[in-house]
């Protein structure tokens, strides 16, 4: 089950190195890397949500269902027909703010993809910080959240379970957890040891970081949904989860399967700039979008909550109807790859 919200395969297409990584040079040791994207990370982290409710309100917006802005989808969950533990969505309004043991069935909850109490010291949601991060944050069936508990994530197939006391988070996530655990080993490296999550083999160029979740990340390239998540939270918190803008940033960092590239500097394939110059214009703007991309094939226009607006739109349309404020568009090439703009509409 890959990517069923919108079942568009790699997304995020060749495009130029956004302006957020103006500055980090990608030709430097794997070391030096890893602890340039760390010092960037952490150092655009100026906002730390509360947990309550500021990590409530995040979800409210990061995880909603694009199709259908009265559900969230749930990590781990991949069947509404099934009974509730499998859920993929769930009523926005339905959150575990503190049922009783009997009375749990049906909500969904935080999740912390690295569990809070596998980290040394173990993550703290009583202030704001490590516990309290958007990025390593999902919405989550009750009950599956219970059922995963703090297991470490394994190889596996289909759908989540548990396999030998450990956790496979799915086939439709697995590209999701290595991410949120990239991100959380360099944001948090001496406390957050991805191989403290995760059973396998060790990378061997860093003994703390798994070579399954490298595969993950290769196999399961960012969905629509994912791309847009990391959007609503940068927007929230400041920062960026690197791995989601382009996955061949864990390539370059710890080497292991090769991911998907998504920056043409990046890229030793003979791409020429017309191909990969994408405007979006005017901008701001309080009427009329124009898009100007060669190999164009349609758009859609997402609010900042990640809700989306219209589809298979055209090089040319209108936003004159909505409110002013910033809104996401998400442009799709021939090739099926997928690359965003943010438009300011006055």
């Amino acid at each position: 089950m890959k990517k069923l919200l919108f079942l568009l395969l790699p997304f995020t297409g060749f495009a130029q190195i956004p302006a957020y990584y103006d500055g980090i040079d990608f030709k430097v040791s794997k070391d030096d890397l890893r602890a340039d994207l760390s010092d960037l990370v952490t150092a655009t982290h100026t906002k730390q949500l509360v947990y309550t409710p500021g990590v409530w309100e995040t979800l409210l917006q990061a995880d909603l269902d694009p199709t259908d802005d009265s559900k969230v989808l749930l990590i781990y969950g991949y069947d509404d027909n099934l009974e509730d533990k499998f859920h993929r969505t769930r009523d926005k309004n339905k959150r575990n703010t503190g049922c009783s043991a009997g009375n749990c069935t049906g909500l969904w909850e935080r999740e912390h993809v690295f569990p809070k109490s596998l980290a040394i010291p173990v993550l703290d949601t009583d202030k704001p910080g490590t516990g309290t991060d958007a990025h390593n944050l999902r919405a989550v069936d009750r009950q599956m959240n219970s059922s995963r508990s703090n297991k470490p994530f394994t190889e596996g197939n289909g759908n989540a379970k548990t396999v030998n006391s450990n956790f496979y988070p799915g086939d439709e996530w697995i590209g999701d957890v290595a991410r949120i655990l990239m991100y959380m080993y360099i944001r948090y490296e001496t406390q957050c040891n991805a191989n403290a999550v995760v059973k396998g083999s060790t990378n061997i160029a860093d003994v703390n970081m798994p070579d399954l979740l490298l595969k993950w990340n290769a196999i399961d390239p960012p969905s629509e949904y994912e791309i847009v998540r990391n959007e609503v939270i940068s927007l929230q918190q400041g920062n960026r989860n690197p791995f989601i803008d382009n996955p061949y940033l864990a390539t370059l960092t710890w080497g292991g399967t090769e991911a998907q590239n998504n920056w043409i500097e990046l890229s030793n394939i003979n791409y020429t700039q017309e191909d990969i110059n994408i405007e979006v214009f005017p901008n701001p703007t309080s009427d009329i979008v124009n898009i100007e991309a060669k190999s164009f094939k349609s758009a859609k226009l997402y609010t900042i909550e990640g809700i989306i607006l219209q589809s298979d739109l055209k090089n040319k349309f209108s936003i004159s109807q909505y409110p002013a404020g910033i809104y996401i568009l998400t442009i799709q090439l021939e090739n099926g790859k997928i690359v965003t703009k943010k438009i300011v509409k006055k």
